[in-house]
């Protein structure tokens, strides 16, 4: 039985991904794996200290996030579903932790630990997407939405910090682009504009089904019914 496509979802925090998964899922029938909510616990502390809990933090998050990509990983080989969406996968959570580690949060020996643990998860056959989908997002923009959701938690979350998170995930992306990860070796990337409140689902369905060659296209006013315009 030929794998099922399974598709990341990328971008900054609050650029809009969590809908679109949930939307781009009902609109393709694949099956949505939302980003792991880490426990109240570990980000309390992790706010309050990131310096002493950066590294078990993103060590917890792996944990995660390998859960999730098994997941979907045999989602796609058993083929229930039409394929598979991630809402960030590995190489995400890695833009973070490392991000961290160049901030002096993560000591050397810790990050050596993460890149072990990080590759062999990503050494797993099938555990690679088919596509990156990554939202282009303004940090501005960005900023804005996480005042509008207001969660407790991103209170602290300040310009600079998704400037440079910006720019970390254009290195991954350039990375990809050349080859550099022998997982990233074929996948496609599509980059789609993402400032806009007010998005329409179709033109993004069309453009997922033209990258990943699908042989059938989902009719626009199923779409409609069923998602509307995406809000973020």
């Amino acid at each position: 039985m030929q794998r099922k496509p399974n598709i990341w979802v990328e971008g900054l925090i609050s650029a809009g991904k969590s809908t679109l998964v949930s939307q781009l899922a009902t609109a393709l029938n694949f099956r949505a794996f939302q980003e792991p909510v880490a426990d109240k616990g570990y980000l309390e502390l992790f706010y309050a200290d990131p310096k002493r809990w950066s590294f078990s933090f993103q060590i917890e998050m792996l944990r995660r996030r390998s859960l999730i990509h098994r997941l979907a990983m045999l989602e796609c080989l058993a083929g229930t579903s039409a394929g598979t969406l991630l809402d960030r996968g590995a190489p995400g959570d890695r833009v973070f932790a490392k991000m961290h580690h160049d901030a002096g949060n993560i000591h050397d020996l810790e990050w050596q630990t993460y890149e072990a643990l990080y590759s062999e998860m990503m050494s797993v056959p099938h555990m690679q997407p088919t596509l990156l989908l990554y939202l282009d997002v303004s940090p501005e923009t960005a900023l804005r939405r996480i005042k509008v959701r207001a969660r407790p938690s991103e209170e602290l979350i300040k310009l600079d910090y998704l400037t440079t998170l910006g720019n970390a995930y254009e290195r991954l992306l350039t990375e990809i682009g050349s080859g550099q990860h022998a997982w990233s070796k074929g996948l496609k990337i599509l980059r789609i504009n993402w400032n806009e409140d007010n998005q329409k689902i179709v033109p993004i369905v069309t453009a997922v089904q033209h990258a990943l060659e699908i042989p059938y296209w989902v009719d626009a006013m199923t779409i409609a019914r069923t998602t509307n315009n995406l809000t973020v």
